[in-house]
């Protein structure tokens, strides 16, 4: 075949689409995932101004004071500031995510932690500012009850609301192996009222269920990650043609998306359909893009070798503001850890030596950027040791080799607090990727696509995947942690340091560290 045949397959015309379908695929009223944050936003800031301005009425009959523009105005700055720290309160809560819309219980009690928070700041301001400045109180206290019912009003209704059957986006998979099916879990688990599923297109097993493929399937799942057997979604979603059929079946089902999960090579054929879809009003997603948003993490089974190139480039040179936030961010934290290591520093020290002989503090080789070894500082958690008999080990949950001590520092955190010396050395930052030991990294790297890119950035005394996910002993764990490093790398930014610093304070005050 020639150059020009090949051109003219990917973009010969396509076929004439009636214009019924292209009205009727342009105008629904489904909103997209990002259109449905900012509705959820928008009404958040709707609800906290009229709790303000409750608040402002409410108060107006204790002063005997006219509610007129001027009363407004001598409160605007509290009022200002109120919204603003419940709106940046709310997205470190994670209240705008798509899974949390569901879960009245959770919002109901991150609501209640976002109003706490700022009744305790607002009271510490007020008891030192007392003697320099008036600040009222009532209002506050009128305006957060309110905003409390009021937002979790409206955060019920509009679960309600969005949530029917005719506001969730219609989607086809294209593809029904283990890539579909990872995504068609992920959607299940993550922002089912946002998505219906129609089904699956696939030029094999039409007609049959997805668990009456599963030989095919398993076939697909173990070339892509044959160290990794996994199990399937067994999702009921039914194969309901095959991709010669996509426009078709996108037309017979009112399809809104098509999301693209097969991980081979794209056929030009294929990419004749897909664009067809696209010209009828169709969005065309690919399931990476999809599963990263809904999941925070990259799924690495279902990525192409050259996805890697532009983390690299990221990873390796941050822009100039993010790096002066990022070293901030470390000198900062380094400081008012250091005065803490000062005042409490010798009392765990003594602890630990009542508890076990040894050292208080342990050494232990880990790799940094590009693969380079250091030493990790830490206080010991262990017994003197621990690991002589059986090699390097993966600490478990309940480990027996973890002193009495050691445990309460690893659920605190405490037992990191004297790696501000390899942060203030520049071995590693505040923020990015746990640095590993190189006994697991030279076994996962083998085992795990993908594992050693997340040696392309300096690693970190906290990140994305401590905040996002359980603690791990094992290969499978360690896959899952490395979906949610690479998301970090991808996607890091000042907004999301932000978020991982929240979240690491609430995994310390909550001691759910490990």
């Amino acid at each position: 075949m020639t150059v020009s045949d090949n051109k003219s397959m990917f973009f010969s015309p396509a076929l004439p689409i009636p214009s019924a379908q292209r009205v009727r695929w342009g105008t629904n009223l489904r909103p997209t995932l990002f259109e449905r944050k900012i509705l959820l936003f928008l009404g958040d800031i709707f609800v906290v101004a009229l709790a303000c301005g409750g608040a402002l009425w409410l108060w107006s009959f204790t002063r005997l004071e006219p509610l007129n523009l001027d009363f407004l105005k001598q409160n605007s700055n509290w009022m200002t500031a109120l919204m603003i720290g419940w709106l940046s309160l709310s997205w470190l809560f994670d209240l705008y995510h798509f899974k949390l819309t569901t879960k009245p219980g959770q919002i109901f009690l991150r609501l209640g932690a976002v109003a706490a928070i700022i009744l305790m700041g607002y009271l510490l301001i007020f008891f030192v500012k007392a003697y320099t400045i008036m600040l009222p109180r009532l209002p506050l206290l009128y305006a957060l009850m309110l905003a409390f019912v009021g937002t979790n009003g409206w955060r019920w209704g509009y679960s309600k609301f969005v949530g029917q059957e005719t506001f969730r986006q219609r989607l086809l998979i294209i593809g029904a192996g283990w890539a579909g099916q990872t995504l068609a879990s992920a959607i299940q688990t993550e922002a089912q009222s946002h998505f219906q599923l129609l089904g699956f297109v696939d030029d094999q097993a039409n007609g049959r269920s997805c668990e009456d493929a599963n030989g095919r399937m398993g076939e697909v799942a173990n070339e892509l990650a044959p160290s990794h057997p996994r199990t399937l979604a067994h999702s009921q979603l039914r194969i309901i043609g095959q991709t010669a059929d996509m426009l078709q079946l996108a037309h017979e089902y009112q399809a809104d998306a098509i999301i693209y999960a097969i991980p081979n090579q794209l056929r030009a054929e294929t990419f004749q359909l897909l664009l067809d879809c696209q010209a009828a009003g169709l969005s065309i997603i690919q399931m990476p893009a999809l599963y990263e948003t809904l999941t925070g993490r990259v799924p690495v089974e279902h990525v192409r070798n050259d996805w890697l190139l532009p983390i690299e480039v990221t990873g390796g040179r941050p822009d100039l503001i993010y790096y002066a936030f990022t070293r901030l961010v470390d000198w900062g934290f380094s400081f008012v850890a250091g005065l803490f290591f000062l005042i409490f520093g010798p009392i765990v020290a003594l602890l630990i030596k009542l508890d076990s002989a040894g050292p208080i503090f342990y050494h232990q080789t880990r790799l940094g950027k590009g693969g380079q070894p250091f030493k990790l500082i830490k206080f010991r958690s262990m017994r003197t040791n621990a690991e002589q008999a059986t090699g390097a080990k993966w600490a478990t949950k309940n480990d027996t080799r973890v002193t009495r001590i050691g445990r309460f520092l690893r659920e605190t955190r405490l037992d990191e607090l004297p790696q501000i010396l390899n942060i203030l050395r520049g071995e590693i930052h505040l923020i990015g990727p746990r640095p590993e030991r190189p006994e697991f990294v030279s076994k996962l790297e083998e085992e795990i696509p993908f594992y050693r890119a997340r040696l392309v950035m300096k690693p970190g005394l906290t990140g994305w995947a401590q905040v996002k996910y359980r603690y791990g002993s094992t290969v499978e764990d360690a896959l899952v942690k490395l979906q949610y490093d690479l998301y970090y790398i991808k996607n890091r930014s000042i907004l999301l340091d932000l978020s991982i610093l929240a979240k690491t304070v609430g995994v310390i005050v909550s001691f759910k560290g490990t």
